[in-house]
């Protein structure tokens, strides 16, 4: 029988899913800040103009008053969707161990408290990405799984393994 590279005991708390919606939101899309900046830009332009002519004072207080709302509803809206997930998850999805058993060409995922198996190639991933607490597999654009550092014994080894078998569906964000 061949045996596993890698397994993986791991488990994803509220709080992990809570750092992976502000990943997902603020990092995962590099473009995300600048385009609310510019956004911001552009309306503070539109409210600073008077009669033809530009008032500097409130064009800077208005953008940074702008861009501070356009954050603010980014980290309200992640919040929502925490809170909203967390009300409604009814498996027990969190903090049951995840176990995650890497072999050359796949991955096998169990997790007993829910009594759920599943196997799938590295090949049928949408991308891997790699943060400071995490590596987030991505299923589809929007639907991931997560493994945290924290729970595996030679780091270093599993993200060799991981960026030779992604190549380049692997991103460090």
């Amino acid at each position: 029988m061949e045996q596993a590279k890698f397994v993986i005991n791991t488990i994803m708390s509220r709080e992990d899913y809570r750092k992976f919606l502000y990943i997902a939101t603020f990092r995962r899309n590099k473009g995300m800040v600048p385009l609310l900046g510019l956004i911001s830009l552009l309306g503070s332009l539109i409210i600073s103009m008077e009669s033809d002519s530009l008032n500097l004072t409130k064009f800077l207080i208005s953008w940074i008053g702008l861009f501070a709302l356009a954050i603010a509803v980014a980290v309200l809206r992640v919040e929502m969707r925490t809170a909203q997930r967390l009300k409604t998850d009814k498996t027990g999805a969190f903090d049951s161990v995840n176990t995650l058993k890497f072999y050359e060409d796949r991955i096998v995922m169990e997790n007993k408290a829910l009594k759920s198996t599943g196997e799938l190639k590295y090949d049928q991933f949408y991308a891997l990405m790699e943060s400071k607490d995490y590596f987030m597999f991505y299923l589809t654009a929007n639907q991931a799984s997560l493994v945290r550092k924290k729970d595996l014994d030679d780091l270093n080894a599993f993200k060799e393994f991981m960026v030779k078998t992604f190549g380049k569906k692997y991103k460090r964000i």
